[in-house]
């Protein structure tokens, strides 16, 4: 039974559209395909914040000034074992796959290569991008950091990002350890989600920026931009709600931001609300920078045994006898098999469809019925 909030949808469809109408605001068929392949992975996974509402990212970055279309990242230097890119303001998406392919083809002649980026903009899901060092039996660890959306441990205003953390290790005919999470506790998806269903998060994590008091309801607190479903805004902070996630996130901090020559802290980035200020001076990109590790186990020994060492210690887990009503599963198990599976029929949140298919491809003279029709007279499959 279909879910409330959502509708299916066939995935080579979304993949069409997307890449249409980015390019149709100017981006190339290299570009366009990075971000359609990114959004597209992230809905058969069944990550549906990360899905077509992220779109509304790049475009309002667009919109600002923010994000040039037209630019490509570059590789501005490098070594045997590390390199750096420049964004050149273009997408994360862009940015991300240059960085992994770099830093994949680093790790086969050394074993163990690191790649930064810089002076880019979102990127959605990062699952995407390590799961291409998976496929080339390697591991892959990536992140960036975000504009501020969350407060210091204790504190009262948003000065951190809410930052991806994804990475996942080779294996055999067992599902892959691969971890995806945010070092926060929510982002602004998460309160245009909660806002438009009429539902609490999932937790008191909302801090009110006069009494310091916690609340898990974002009505008083939600602001809406005008013709976007996924990025709201938010005139409270975010709380992070124990010390392991602040350490975390303080941690990816130092990754993507200090360590990073092209890095800039998130305590230097614009908020969510001065970013579609049209009259803000700071043209900085929403990230601050990113970094793309790749490991090589094949280097080091056999990769039929890290495989076979990754089943083992998966069906071990597997196993484990379960507490009565409870199951076990491991992260991103679920996804995993989702793209194992090759099914086309996708959940899509209702409230990112519209302003996809009415507001930003209605700029450039398409809509929903338009693009199907170009869809089916295509020669895709």
């Amino acid at each position: 039974m279909q879910a409330p909030f959502t509708r299916t949808e066939d995935v080579r469809f979304l993949y069409f559209a997307i890449k249409r109408v980015w390019m149709a605001a100017g981006a190339n068929e290299e570009h366009a395909h990075y971000v359609a392949d990114a959004i597209t992975f992230a809905h058969i996974q069944g990550k549906l914040n990360q899905g077509l509402g992220v779109y509304e990212a790049i475009d309002i970055a667009l919109q600002m000034g923010l994000l040039d279309i037209s630019a490509k990242p570059e590789v501005i230097n490098e070594g045997p074992a590390w390199a750096t890119v420049d964004g050149n303001r273009s997408t994360g998406y862009w940015c991300l796959n240059i960085m992994a392919e770099v830093a994949i083809q680093k790790a086969r002649d050394s074993g163990i290569a690191i790649v930064f980026g810089g002076n880019h903009n979102d990127a959605g899901s990062f699952a995407r991008y390590v799961y291409k060092a998976h496929e080339q039996d390697m591991m892959g660890i990536a992140s960036n950091n975000t504009v501020p959306l969350a407060a210091p441990f204790g504190g009262m205003e948003n000065r951190l990002s809410c930052p991806p953390f994804d990475a996942i290790a080779p294996s055999g005919s067992k599902p892959p350890l691969w971890t995806s999470v945010a070092m926060a506790e929510f982002y602004d998806a998460d309160v245009s989600e909660a806002a438009l269903q009429n539902k609490p998060l999932k937790g008191k994590w909302l801090i009110d920026p006069e009494s310091g008091g916690l609340s898990d309801d974002v009505t008083p607190y939600a602001e809406p931009i005008e013709g976007y479903g996924r990025v709201w805004g938010c005139s409270a902070a975010g709380q992070i709600e124990a010390p392991r996630t602040y350490a975390m996130n303080l941690w990816i901090e130092a990754m993507t931001a200090i360590i990073n020559p092209l890095g800039i802290p998130s305590t230097e980035l614009p908020s969510v609300e001065a970013l579609i200020d049209s009259d803000n001076p700071n043209k900085t990109p929403t990230v601050g920078g990113s970094y793309f590790l790749c490991i090589d186990p094949s280097k080091f020994g056999s990769i039929e045994s890290v495989k076979a060492r990754s089943d083992a210690f998966v069906s071990a887990i597997q196993a484990c006898p379960p507490r009565p009503g409870h199951s076990i599963r491991l992260p991103g198990e679920a996804g995993h098999e989702a793209l194992q599976g090759g099914n086309q029929e996708v959940a899509v949140l209702s409230h990112h469809w519209a302003p996809f298919f009415e507001n930003i491809a209605g700029r450039y003279g398409l809509d929903e019925a338009r693009l199907r029709a170009e869809y089916l007279n295509s020669d895709l499959p």
